[in-house]
């Protein structure tokens, strides 16, 4: 883990490589700086769930979110809260308290499962937060079946979030628009 960080921390330091956005958003987006410990540990209490030791890691020692595939990670909420600055509490609860359509209970947003990755046009790549290695999948509702459940609409992206980052890592060139 501590090699991974490091070479993240690496990548980072770079604001064009910092996010694939760089590539097609103006102005260059920007890290954020490090969460608190206290601002993680408020963010495990509202999820519900821990958060996997490498994200924690990465919230502390890289940045609250703002590096990463796509448009980056989102990260924690911030003590005072940071106005107009997206977080996974929010999103979270957001999507766990939206009614399903039709009111059809297969619909209802899958516990644990925490937006985490923003590819645009309310796509979102997910992190498995009940089950290790913490599965990274998509959840993109512009190619949902209305009539299937949810959860089997989810497209798995990587075994784990420190998967996940390693493609992302490994990223050559200039990314495309996702």
């Amino acid at each position: 883990m501590d090699k991974l960080i490091a070479r993240i921390k690496s990548r980072v330091a770079d604001p064009r490589k910092a996010v694939d956005a760089a590539a097609w958003v103006h102005p260059l987006p920007t890290i954020r700086a490090p969460a608190k410990p206290a601002e993680v540990d408020a963010a495990e209490r509202a999820l519900g769930h821990p958060i996997p030791q490498l994200l924690r890691r990465l919230y502390l020692e890289v940045g609250n979110g703002g590096f990463g595939p796509a448009y980056g990670l989102e990260g924690v909420p911030t003590i005072p809260p940071t106005p107009l600055l997206s977080d996974i509490v929010f999103l979270y609860s957001e999507l766990r308290s939206a009614p399903p359509p039709d009111e059809n209970p297969s619909w209802y947003w899958p516990d644990g499962l925490v937006p985490l990755i923003s590819l645009g046009c309310n796509i979102w790549e997910c992190v498995d937060l009940l089950t290790p290695p913490y599965a990274i999948v998509v959840h993109d509702p512009n190619e949902c079946d209305w009539e299937r459940p949810l959860a089997e609409q989810l497209k798995p992206v990587a075994e784990s979030l420190a998967k996940r980052l390693e493609k992302w890592l490994a990223k050559r060139g200039t990314p495309h628009r996702p």
